[in-house]
């Protein structure tokens, strides 16, 4: 199977008539087209120029794949101006919650993205730690972890799941090692946590194995867990993307990685709606490229 790219080389040492030429109308050096018109007749078993001292000049075979060629351009080029028009046709407002670490490290670079395809898009950022309710159209896209207590007229979409882990900073770690096993949760200080945040698997499990008495710090919020922990007041449970960018935090691997599940989320009443699905596609595009952040690894 010959390499649908070759047909440009084709086509425009063709128009040029040498690849001298051709490489300075494609912005590439000689070698390159001359490389590929050859790569193009070995893969279609045909010669497709004469080479000549005055230039390239097409075969008899190569008209008649010339002629495929540039059809296969004006197909091509329909395509990409209906792409374009369709581009240029979305409009409107798009109003996108998540938290602030994944407004930051997420969305933001995502709206970027969206900006850049779709110019007429206008969309908006709404960051907070509560769940607003998408059927009173509080928000538009939800970006969730988690999941489980999901309204059914609720549209989700996976993503690459959020993986948490026990983390502690190096300073503490320097004077009280690291916990083995669960059991040794127990002689370390924790930061547990607060309010909705204390319902998270891990950090329900971290209280669950720590001694009531060392409990040094509740906080209901990532960022608190993350500066706590950071300031060496004791193990912590946080997803890795908090941890993204910390130098003062150190993974306990012995206590394991725990997996929640992250979703894009809109409305039933939505769900066919170009405009959401648009920008619900170049969500899930950055994030799954950026999922090293979400997992850590």
């Amino acid at each position: 199977m010959f390499d649908w790219n070759d047909l440009r080389y084709l086509l425009a040492t063709a128009r040029h008539g040498s690849t001298l030429k051709a490489a300075g109308a494609l912005g590439v050096n000689q070698t390159t087209v001359a490389r590929r018109i050859k790569a193009l007749e070995d893969a279609l078993g045909t010669k497709l120029f004469h080479r000549r001292q005055s230039g390239y000049s097409v075969t008899d075979e190569g008209r008649d794949v010339l002629e495929l060629a540039s059809a296969a351009e004006e197909v091509a080029a329909k395509l990409e101006a209906r792409v374009q028009a369709r581009k240029r046709a979305l409009s409107g407002k798009v109003r996108i919650t998540g938290t602030e670490l994944t407004a930051r490290l997420l969305l933001a670079p995502a709206v970027s993205r969206l900006r850049a395809d779709y110019p007429e898009i206008a969309a908006e950022i709404i960051v907070t730690d509560h769940r607003l309710d998408l059927g009173k159209g509080e928000a538009d896209i939800a970006l969730r972890a988690g999941g489980a207590n999901e309204q059914p007229d609720i549209v989700r979409r996976r993503l690459p799941g959020s993986v948490w882990a026990i983390y502690i900073a190096r300073s503490l770690a320097e004077t009280a090692g690291l916990p083995e096993d669960e059991a040794a949760i127990a002689r370390f200080p924790v930061i547990a946590g607060e309010g909705a945040i204390a319902a998270a698997g891990p950090v329900a499990l971290l209280e669950q194995r720590a001694d009531p008495a060392r409990i040094a710090l509740r906080s209901n919020s990532l960022p608190g867990l993350l500066a706590a922990a950071e300031a060496g007041l004791g193990l912590a449970a946080l997803p890795a993307i908090a941890v993204h960018g910390s130098s003062q935090l150190i993974r306990c691997e012995a206590l394991g990685n725990f997996a929640s599940p992250f979703w894009l989320c809109w409305h039933e009443s939505r769900r066919n709606d170009p405009l959401i699905r648009t920008v619900g596609e170049v969500l899930a595009a950055t994030i799954t490229e950026r999922r090293a952040l979400v997992t850590g690894m």
